[in-house]
């Protein structure tokens, strides 16, 4: 089976690690990769990830990467996502939601090939 990557920088570092390995779980199909938000553009151009998971979306991640979510941006309660530059707003992000953005860049990512 091929796995969707997913590369994570959101701050705080607690939060991070506890979605990787509940998104793992929840979606085995996603190879999650955990990171320092420093080495994210150095991450995004070594992985090519197709979802990235970051508290704030660099000029790279937003030309690069398919699909991103910039998670409680600001340590608000919103988050941003943008599938191919679409971006919307979705208020107080719970994992659910974290799950059915996987599951809509897995159907990006096949319509895309």
């Amino acid at each position: 089976m091929c796995k969707l990557r997913v590369l994570m920088t959101n701050e705080p570092r607690s939060y991070r690690e506890t979605i990787a390995l509940a998104l793992e779980a929840a979606r085995p199909q996603a190879h999650v990769i955990v990171a320092e938000p420093g080495a994210l553009d150095p991450e995004v151009r070594r992985l090519s990830p197709r979802l990235v998971i970051c508290s704030r979306a660099t000029a790279l991640v937003e030309a690069q990467v398919p699909v991103w979510l910039e998670l409680y941006s600001e340590h608000g309660p919103d988050s941003t996502v943008s599938f191919a530059g679409q971006r919307s707003t979705v208020k107080g992000m719970e994992l659910e939601d974290l799950i059915r953005i996987f599951d809509l860049t897995i159907d990006f990512a096949l319509d895309a090939v």
